[in-house]
């Protein structure tokens, strides 16, 4: 064997114990969960693969609007959101999905079968016959594949700036054993992180919230969760699932971002198409538009409920 031969073998040898190496100390999970959870003001629910964290708005006499929040933002940021809907006459339950928030961190696949029977849980376990359900982002192919598997239990949808298909090179190496662990690793936190440095911070409870929401993307379980959750949802196709949907004939309302770089208008166009029934709304200000009008799109939800379940 020639000396060249020999080297390139090392080398072969050497590299991927580098990278494991540095793979492992890049590790940045830290935290306890149950402490971060005790923190909350928020009320738990424990169901099959852990405890479910929920917040409650309005009084319970009322109509239940559950709203599902997306991949990363957990219910917190959809705070002011749910008090408007329960200060509207409705009963409003925010919670936190598998992986984020202050809900658990199973080690175990995060697909749709998996969000849909937590929300299916939850739902039992507070005792609900028939919800209002409004999915955010990821949050929405949720609330649209609950209601295909269970139709007979909801009684409107809204759906803000919804995931119908995303084409992106990332994810798909992202969905790459191994390689999209590395690299999800090294730069997909800090690419998260980074982006929540970028929104506005002006006052006191804002700062205080992205704090705690850089923390909880810190806590052990989370990195797991989150790139679990892309490769078997975010990457995913769910113009099917709309598609099903829209022959349901329940109300939906939906509303989206016309110059939103994380999900392509022309999907959500596609699904308003074969859903003529749906009732939309285009707004501006990129995904999270819709975070800098709620007392609008409130208003305009309210409108649309009173209209179609009374």
């Amino acid at each position: 064997m020639s000396s060249v031969s020999h080297t390139a073998i090392i080398v072969a040898l050497i590299i991927p114990i580098i990278i494991g190496l540095a793979y492992i100390f890049a590790n940045k999970e830290k935290g306890n969960l149950i402490e971060y959870q005790k923190s909350s003001n928020y009320e738990f629910a424990k169901l099959s693969h852990g405890l479910t964290a929920y917040k409650q708005f309005g009084s319970k006499d009322n109509t239940p609007i559950i709203v599902i929040h997306g991949a990363t933002l957990p219910s917190e940021g959809f705070i002011s959101f749910c008090e408007g809907l329960g200060q509207k006459g409705y009963w409003v339950i925010c919670y936190d999905q598998y992986g984020r928030g202050f809900s658990d961190r199973p080690k175990i696949k995060y697909d749709m079968n998996l969000y849909v029977a937590q929300l299916n849980e939850l739902i039992n376990y507070l005792s609900i016959d028939n919800a209002i359900l409004y999915g955010t982002s990821m949050g929405a192919p949720i609330a649209v594949s609950y209601s295909n598997k269970y139709p007979n239990l909801v009684l409107a949808v809204g759906l803000q700036v919804p995931l119908v298909h995303i084409e992106s090179t990332m994810l798909s190496i992202m969905k790459v054993p191994y390689v999209g662990n590395i690299l999800f690793r090294f730069f997909g936190i800090s690419f998260i992180k980074n982006r929540v440095l970028e929104w506005p911070s002006g006052n006191e409870s804002q700062k205080v919230f992205i704090e705690r929401y850089i923390k909880q993307l810190t806590l052990p379980g989370t990195e797991q969760s989150i790139l679990s959750s892309l490769r078997n949802v975010g990457s995913k196709d769910f113009y099917p699932s709309y598609l099903n949907f829209s022959k349901l004939n329940i109300p939906v309302h939906i509303s989206y971002a016309n110059d939103d770089d994380e999900i392509d208008p022309a999907s959500v166009q596609r699904v308003l198409e074969v859903t003529p029934h749906a009732e939309s709304f285009i707004f501006s200000g990129g995904h999270g538009g819709g975070a800098k009008i709620v007392p609008e799109i409130i208003n305009m939800f309210i409108k649309f409920l009173a209209k179609n379940l009374n």
